[in-house]
């Protein structure tokens, strides 16, 4: 890099500053949606070293172990709380757009035109700051987007040093190196599987043609292709098996056909154009109906759009494929950022159905050719400002653009800051879908506020589909807590009785039910719904608590004795089963154990009338202090 490049690169700090005070606001924010089950709850992140043990057998059936890994190291540093993770996710974006500044540079210089520092700088301060960037760096599961993004680019960097001339020592360390980046990355996320495509249309696309008994260059460069190609089939193999029969992607996704997804695909795929241009009413959760004819005016219009946007890239690939000038390399560069697009989306955005149709975070490396389109044409515009204002014209068009983004960016975090700003976005733009209303009745009940969660869940069976019965009885199930905890037990029933009719399998309905049975004073049917629950679970705290508190009712203080105890063991800090406790003690004449069980309760945080209750007992059985 040379002395007057060097200041250039160096204004890259700016967007990424930008994005460090954009993201910030994210950094404790709680874990969403499937960051529950990914990070949060998940046992495994929280032994290093079983990750690396099982790491290889992971990667060969389809697994993600190099995001694992990267999730376990968070949790060795931080522990289980969301900082740890978002700290780590906004690191790897900002080297994201390190990479991605080198990447730009190395294409230009392919193409002809010099390192164009300039140039790369704009593309990675948009690709740093655009608002479609935040669900893969703001939402936590999605690190393995961002992961396997810059592990992409470290590659495709890798194997252009491989292909240059020199010494044979250092191109063939490069080309392990890029092998090994590549297999670290197909661990992180399939998409990497296209990296061998990319470096293929990348030689075909981006140099200029050579002149006439010119010894054809790219022959050399394509050695590294075949081992890259040979083990990204081998592991796309194991992902695809290990997809096979699962009703969230492969081709086994509920009425989903390879060719009507490829169908609701363009307009997905002209969607994404559309907020790469105009990031409006992003969404975390679309709705987005599945396609089923060409006919449908929706699917020829963005199939439209779409063949004209790849025939004008090859148009203008043509056009300039032979040209040395500054307009010939970046018509080139331009065409193959088009190109770059498609292939980089292909592997969720043309045959194989996946249940969520439309995801933002699958933009996030493609939508780079874009961004490079979008520069190079803001180039040429600029060629026509005098010589002497051009700089200042540039610079002043990519800080308004740079700031525009950053607003946009700061404004759209908000929704990532917690799960009841995330769901209610959601709901508000996908209003027909019962898995929004579902997060959001979750939300409220985590606050406490159980009326809005049941009106959320509510609202959520008024929408939810037949062919969804899991997502139903998780609704059924969830209103009818929420009915438990407002106080109309006898309104939760009907619901959760609903619930296991839907889902037989649904193991926290029959506990609820048993709950709910038990307040409405039914003890034939709370006990027998108990007892069905611990014959699946026998530690199942609710369900021994409902079978202590039914023997309780009946005056059988030895039969529920048992159950009350292991009750209390699986759950010590519960004022109430204590209280229960101390009853069935002193119900059977054990005076020094039942004492024993209220004072704990007078420890322990316990509704006002249960500690004056217990403190009622500690007083007419004498218990010492």
């Amino acid at each position: 890099m040379t002395r007057r490049q060097r200041p250039i690169a160096l204004l890259l700090a700016v967007p990424m500053l930008l994005a460090v005070a954009a993201y910030g606001r994210v950094l404790h924010g709680d874990f969403l949606f499937d960051d529950v089950r990914v990070v949060q709850r998940n046992p495994v992140l929280q032994e290093l070293g079983g990750v690396l043990r099982g790491f290889w057998g992971n990667l060969l059936h389809g697994g993600r172990p190099t995001t694992e890994l990267t999730f376990a190291l968070s949790h060795a540093i931080g522990g289980p709380v969301p900082w740890a993770f978002h700290a780590v996710n906004l690191l790897l974006h900002l080297a994201v757009v390190v990479l991605v500044f080198f990447f730009t540079r190395a294409v230009l210089r392919l193409a002809g035109r010099g390192p164009g520092s300039g140039v790369a700088v704009a593309v990675a301060g948009i690709f740093a700051l655009h608002p479609m960037q935040s669900q893969a760096v703001s939402y936590v599961s999605q690190r393995s987007e961002v992961l396997a993004s810059g592990l992409y680019l470290a590659t495709m960097l890798l194997l252009l040093e491989a292909g240059k001339p020199g010494a044979a020592m250092r191109r063939a360390l490069a080309g392990v190196a890029a092998l090994a980046l590549f297999t670290l990355g197909m661990g992180a996320k399939a998409i990497v599987a296209t990296a061998p495509l990319a470096w293929l249309l990348l030689l075909a696309m981006v140099p200029p043609s050579r002149a006439p008994g010119e010894p054809p260059r790219w022959r050399s460069r394509l050695l590294p292709f075949a081992p890259l190609a040979l083990v990204g089939i081998f592991l796309v193999r194991g992902a695809l098996r290990a997809v096979e029969g699962r009703p969230d992607a492969g081709f086994s996704v509920p009425g989903a056909t390879p060719g009507s997804y490829f169908l609701t695909q363009w307009r997905a795929v002209a969607t994404y154009v559309r907020l790469l241009a105009w990031p409006a009413r992003q969404n975390a959760d679309w709705s987005f109906p599945m396609s089923r004819s060409m006919g449908e005016p929706a699917v020829l219009v963005a199939g439209a759009f779409l063949a004209a946007l790849l025939a004008s890239a090859g148009l203008l690939w043509w056009r300039s494929r032979r040209g040395d000038d500054l307009a010939s390399a970046g018509g080139r560069a331009a065409a193959f950022g088009v190109a770059w697009f498609f292939l980089l989306l292909a592997p969720t955005s043309t045959f194989l159905p996946i249940a969520d149709i439309l995801v933002e975070h699958r933009v996030y490396l493609a939508s780079w050719g874009p961004f490079l389109v979008v520069v190079l044409g803001g180039e040429r515009l600029l060629a026509r400002v005098a010589p002497g204002r051009r700089t200042l014209a540039a610079a002043i068009s990519v800080g308004a653009v740079w700031a525009v983004l950053a607003v946009a960016l700061h404004q759209r975090n908000a929704v990532w800051e917690s799960d009841l700003a995330f769901w209610s976005d959601v709901v508000e733009k996908s209003p027909g879908k019962a898995r929004a209303h579902l997060g959001l009745g979750g939300a409220w009940m985590r606050r406490g506020d159980m009326e809005r969660a049941a009106a959320a869940f509510d609202a959520g069976l008024s929408c939810v589909g037949p062919d969804a019965p899991a997502l139903a009885a998780s609704l059924l199930q969830n209103l009818g807590v929420a009915f438990i905890q407002l106080g109309r037990a006898p309104e939760a029933v009907a619901p959760l009785r609903r619930a296991l009719e839907i889902d037989p399998g649904n193991t926290l309905a029959p506990v609820s039910l048993a709950v709910a049975l038990w307040s409405t004073r039914d003890l034939d049917g709370a006990e027998e719904a108990a007892d069905r629950v611990l014959a699946r679970s026998p530690e199942n705290p609710l369900a021994l608590r409902v079978m202590g508190q039914v023997r309780l009712a009946r005056g059988d203080e030895a039969g529920a004795l048992p159950f009350l105890e292991s009750a209390v063991r699986a759950d010590p800090t519960d004022a109430i089963l204590r209280f229960n406790l101390g009853g069935a003690y002193a119900g059977m004449g054990r005076t020094a154990e039942a004492c024993a069980a209220w004072r704990a309760v007078l420890r322990l945080r316990a509704p006002g009338e249960v500690q004056e209750e217990a403190r009622r007992n500690l007083a007419v059985l004498r218990c010492p202090p």
